[in-house]
């Protein structure tokens, strides 16, 4: 009998752990998240930050998320709610979010509003809040108190890894099964705003002390793959025992690496308690240094891109620093976060029409883990199109029909690229870390863009509206478009986008053809469809839809999957 008692506990416990949702890495660079032993792409959106505070608010959200084709959202955890009183637990708002989401087929990335929320400690619980003398608060210069928790406080941390934990208690025990929700963001947007680092008494004698030994080893360690900017701020001088200011120099930039490094460290404590607990991947996020802002303008010492080794030493249990859009040049930032060491997640972005072009961009040229834009509750799933002019749409007269017989609705841009992500996502996650796939983004500013293939072609692809005859074509401002290109097969392709004309030509040759050339021809092009990995055909297409094969193209406003292939002649 006790043989079978431990057998019993043994394959509980195996099922537990094994079954458990993981990030997979292809590399330092490519991760994903797999769920019952299947890898997935998180097509999300995060709820804005009190839209999951009631039940009635979750029930709305979540089933209107569902219609737009959503498989991920990503739901606040407030400790106010979790700890409404010291030492009293509720975790009936983590319950409502379980229920709905399984309710509504989604998975969940829980995101813990702890110690800090964009920098202030607001989500804190009031009892924390008032009792300022066993939870300090962080301190300007000049002595005067922030309403930022002190990252230095062992009290502070003891009461925040408490109630974090509490939490990861209660999906082990009533999630594992279900694996409801896939991963964990440990605090929000963390950093110090106002000044660069913490001056109270305690931070200004750490800062003041020794660099700790363990950054120290890990610099030497990884001196070569250093990130450019911490490099150049070592002082080749700098002698062991060094303080702050003496091994990266005395400015507001080493004040923000010192500061960096308490939060990096304290984020270690709570996300390593909640692992031991309930292994699942976690991030933080990070507000962006934007904008020729300076340390405390911005929040200093989140986990930004040029402060990646701090926090790879500082905090180790954590898998992903990612990144919270919400400035102008999405390329750049996409770049500065999708690095060597550093998968790309995308857990918000600015809620816009051109996100639909940013996911394609970010899936298949950047191998996105996920892409969720912010307050997703508020995008409609259906664009009107009742007074707008829809002839350069290559649209059938029974497709008019059928928009003003439905209302005069057609999906959102946002809803019509996440349906097309769903369709082609295992296509997708077959070639995340391979030259069989990328994407391009084009805009007003760059209206081409070239990808060669594995099969010696050049693909150039411009902007639909470069043909000229589409509406819109002759504006001084054109929309975002974007498409990703799949290699199916030897020069078979899938093309998966809106606003874009494809060429093709051998890439051995020049953009213009010269005697001698091969040249390079469309065999054929269909309008699919994809369901359980097959293909299935909507429309064959040729003549005026291939300009005779000079071209594959969707129009602006058109949302689809081609398959085309080419031949040499």
């Amino acid at each position: 009998m006790k043989r079978l008692i431990i057998t019993i506990i043994a394959s509980l416990f195996y099922l537990l752990t094994s079954a458990q949702t993981q990030l997979e890495r292809l590399d330092n660079s490519t991760a994903r998240i797999v769920v019952n032993g299947k890898p997935m792409l998180m097509i999300g959106g995060e709820l804005g930050n009190s839209s999951a505070s009631t039940p009635q608010d979750v029930k709305h959200a979540f089933a209107h998320l569902h219609k737009m084709g959503l498989n991920t959202v990503l739901a606040p955890v407030s400790w106010e709610l979790i700890e409404p009183q010291e030492g009293q637990f509720d975790m009936s708002s983590l319950d409502v979010i379980l229920t709905e989401a399984r309710r509504n087929d989604l998975k969940v990335v829980l995101l813990w509003f702890g110690a800090w929320k964009n920098s202030m400690s607001c989500y804190a619980p009031e009892w924390f809040k008032r009792d300022t003398k066993r939870f300090p608060r962080a301190h300007t210069r000049e002595g005067k108190p922030v309403e930022e928790a002190s990252s230095l406080s062992r009290n502070v941390l003891e009461a925040d890894k408490r109630a974090f934990c509490k939490v990861m208690e209660h999906l082990r025990d009533h999630d594992a099964t279900e694996q409801t929700v896939i991963m964990m963001q440990v605090e929000n947007e963390i950093g110090m705003i106002e000044v660069p680092r913490d001056y109270s008494a305690d931070a200004t004698q750490m800062y003041q002390s020794s660099v700790p030994q363990l950054l120290t080893d890990y610099l030497k360690r990884h001196q070569k793959s250093l990130h450019p900017y911490l490099k150049e701020k070592l002082q080749p001088k700098a002698k062991d025992g060094a303080s702050w200011s003496e091994l990266f120099s005395d400015d507001i930039y080493t004040e923000e690496i010192f500061q960096t490094w308490t939060y990096a460290t304290y984020v270690e404590q709570i996300a390593k308690a909640g692992r031991a607990i309930y292994d699942l991947p976690m991030y933080v996020n990070v507000a962006l240094d934007s904008r020729g802002r300076k340390p405390g303008e911005y929040p200093s010492g989140g986990p930004l891109a040029h402060l990646i080794d701090l926090w790879h030493c500082g905090a180790p249990s954590i898998d992903v620093l990612a990144v919270d859009i919400y400035d102008k040049d999405i390329r750049s930032w996409l770049s500065k976060y999708h690095l060597h060491n550093n998968p790309l997640f995308v857990p918000e972005i600015r809620l816009e029409d051109k996100d639909a072009m940013y996911a394609l961009y970010a899936f298949g040229h950047h191998d996105a883990m996920g892409f969720c834009p912010f307050s997703i509750e508020d995008y409609p799933i259906y664009t009107d199109l009742r007074d707008n002019d829809m002839s350069g749409m290559d649209l059938s007269q029974d497709d008019q029909l059928n928009i003003f017989s439905a209302g005069g609705s057609v999906l959102s841009p946002l809803a019509a690229s996440y349906q097309l992500l769903r369709q082609a996502e295992p296509l997708i996650i077959d070639r995340q870390g391979t030259k069989d796939m990328d994407a391009v983004l084009l805009d007003n500013e760059q209206r081409e863009a070239e990808i060669i293939t594995p099969d010696g072609i050049r693909l150039t692809i411009k902007h639909s509206y470069s043909l000229g005859w589409e509406p819109g074509a002759n504006d001084a401002e054109w929309p975002e478009a974007a498409c990703i290109i799949l290699r199916l097969g030897e020069e078979d392709y899938l093309v998966i986008g809106s606003g874009v004309v494809i060429t093709y030509t051998d890439a051995k040759g020049g953009k213009t053809w010269e005697k001698g050339d091969a040249r390079i021809g469309l065999a054929k092009c269909e309008s699919v469809y994809i369901s359980e990995d097959n293909l299935h055909i909507k429309r064959h297409l040729n003549g005026d839809q291939t300009h005779q094969g000079r071209h594959v193209r969707i129009p602006a406003g058109v949302f689809d999957i081609q398959h085309f292939r080419l031949y040499r002649y």
